[in-house]
């Protein structure tokens, strides 16, 4: 019988901008994990505290938000790759770095505001970059859409576990990724 890890995967809590805390129902959603990845807008790593009194945590930064006059949790590292069960995993928040980066996202909120482009085309665009920005990875963990996706490019699948801040367009969920008996599984969880 193989050993399976699970790992928690979370991001967009931007704890304290939209949210004053983590709701406790993350910290029920998550229970048991051996591991807890957050993929960005933590905003304040502080935020982080009660996640690792269930398991480990790596976290990474997110971008910037004017509106927020956050920094996306500018101390955290832009990516982290881990070796866990056989899997190379890479955890970004998905945006490109930088002033590049928010630009990008100026234009993709603009293009979605005029109907020019779809969220959905927008979240591919963000997922292919991704694949091609990490092709030595088996699994990569990423946030910044806020949508709740699951998707295989090549050998690598791409995670977005969706954003604990509650926003108009989506509910708010986090993931659990089990590794290391057969293929990687994927559960979302609804947050209430």
């Amino acid at each position: 019988m193989s050993t399976v890890t699970t790992l928690g995967l979370i991001a967009d809590t931007h704890i304290p901008y939209r949210m004053a805390r983590l709701p406790d129902c993350v910290l029920t959603a998550l229970a048991g994990v051996d591991l807890i990845l957050h993929a960005g807008d933590v905003d304040d790593p502080a935020a982080l505290a009660p996640l690792q009194t269930i398991a480990p945590v790596h976290a990474v930064r997110g971008n910037i938000h004017l509106q927020d006059m956050s920094d996306g949790g500018a101390s955290l590292p832009a990516e982290v790759r881990l070796d866990l069960a056989g899997y190379t995993i890479v955890v970004t928040h998905g945006h490109q770095p930088g002033i590049l980066g928010l630009a990008m996202h100026a234009c993709d909120v603009a293009l979605q505001v005029s109907k020019i482009k779809s969220a959905h085309s927008i979240r591919q665009r963000i997922i292919r970059y991704l694949a091609r920005r990490h092709p030595e990875a088996d699994i990569v963990v990423f946030g910044h859409s806020h949508h709740a996706t699951v998707q295989r490019i090549g050998d690598a699948l791409l995670i977005n576990p969706g954003a604990v801040c509650p926003s108009p367009y989506e509910v708010p969920t986090v993931a659990r990724l089990s590794l290391g008996d057969g293929r990687p599984r994927v559960r979302f969880v609804l947050l209430k």
